[in-house]
């Protein structure tokens, strides 16, 4: 055991298996040469494998009482880092900035390209295995791991093979089952899970100071991703955008098909395209697949359980004409739509196909 005793501050709401884990592998000083932080996006995977490489890098870690100390060129570095993010408005933008420092590096799928090439992970690993700026660990970062092409994943595998001391990788994806099996062979699994809403709710409220209303709202709409009920609390055009999203289909159930084709077109933004446009698809069947969700658990008598209670009216009234067997239907129109964006339809037409065949 270490004979450090330190007061760790990690910037992460749930999830305390996670957190305790990782402080008792640094108490310890067991800290191994992969990590696979799995689970859905808004977990905070990302932020906690940035603390991680934070606390590991830091240059007070043997004599702060708080880690990170935020104190030392490091972790100023890592907090100006942080601020920069913050100032950012568009997704788009934050999701291209990279943490730069000398002994981390992050690497994650570039826009508009489907998979992790080769030629980044190459890049990736020539830098871990470049010495240490401060004596210290070199720490890699792969965000969308699962979308590491195959000759990516085989660079990597290499090097997972014959690890070095003070060499740490840490792989994020949603689902570690989408990984090489190989890689996940030779990686230490961490999984993150959906939070309560009841602490959701509470940080909510006590934290970013929402009001209850909001914070009931939230905590429910985000489902267990705290990270996202804070984005719908603090950022109005994504949560106008949400909200706009969800009325579109509420309403194609109260409209002909020439009004839904018509609100369809409205979702489009020319300056748009490519995988960006895919991506922003995807989101939508989310929002669409979660109010039929939302329906079958009115259906079974368990209003206290839906994602969309902002809504919950319009839902129950609108409710009383669906069937079982028509929700049915509906849930196969999303999945079928789903297989369409993989197969290459254009978007536009996916979403066009459901207006037309609800």
């Amino acid at each position: 055991m270490s004979k450090y005793n330190y007061k760790f501050d990690w910037p992460l709401v749930g999830n305390a298996h996670i957190t305790e884990f990782l402080e008792k592998i640094i108490l310890k000083e067991e800290v191994s040469g992969t990590y696979i932080f799995s689970g859905p996006d808004n977990l905070g995977k990302t932020t906690a494998a940035i603390y991680f490489a934070q606390i590991l890098l830091c240059q007070n870690r043997l004599t702060s009482k708080t880690l990170p100390c935020e104190e030392c060129p490091t972790c100023q570095h890592f907090r100006a880092q942080r601020s920069e993010e913050e100032k950012i408005e568009s997704e788009s933008e934050q999701e291209n900035l990279l943490y730069v420092h000398g002994d981390f590096h992050l690497i994650k799928k570039e826009k508009d390209k489907k998979n992790i090439s080769i030629e980044q992970v190459r890049d990736f690993i020539r830098t871990l295995n470049m010495s240490s700026f401060s004596n210290s660990y070199k720490i890699g970062i792969i965000k969308h791991a699962d979308t590491l092409s195959k000759e990516a994943a085989n660079a990597l595998l290499k090097t997972l093979e014959e690890p070095k001391k003070k060499v740490i990788i840490i792989l994020i994806t949603q689902d570690a089952n989408q990984i090489s099996q190989t890689i996940v062979s030779r990686s230490k699994v961490i999984n993150f899970h959906p939070v309560p809403a009841d602490i959701i709710y509470d940080y909510l409220l006590e934290e970013l100071n929402a009001s209850r209303s909001e914070a009931k709202n939230y905590s429910r709409l985000s489902l267990g991703r705290p990270a996202l009920a804070a984005k719908f609390f603090e950022d109005k055009k994504f949560n106008k955008n949400y909200l706009d999203k969800m009325e579109i289909f509420i309403n194609f159930f109260n409209q002909d098909i020439n009004a839904r084709l018509l609100a369809i077109e409205t979702m489009f933004d020319k300056k748009i395209t490519g995988q960006e446009l895919v991506k922003k698809t995807k989101r939508t069947l989310d929002i669409w697949q979660g109010i039929l969700r939302d329906w079958t658990l009115l259906d079974s008598g368990q209003d206290n359980l839906i994602q969309h209670v902002l809504a919950e009216g319009e839902l129950k009234q609108i409710k009383r004409s669906l069937s079982i067997s028509r929700l049915i239907k509906l849930f196969e129109l999303i999945k079928n739509s789903r297989e369409m964006l993989g197969a290459n339809v254009n978007p536009k037409l996916v979403l066009e196909n459901i207006a037309i065949n609800l």
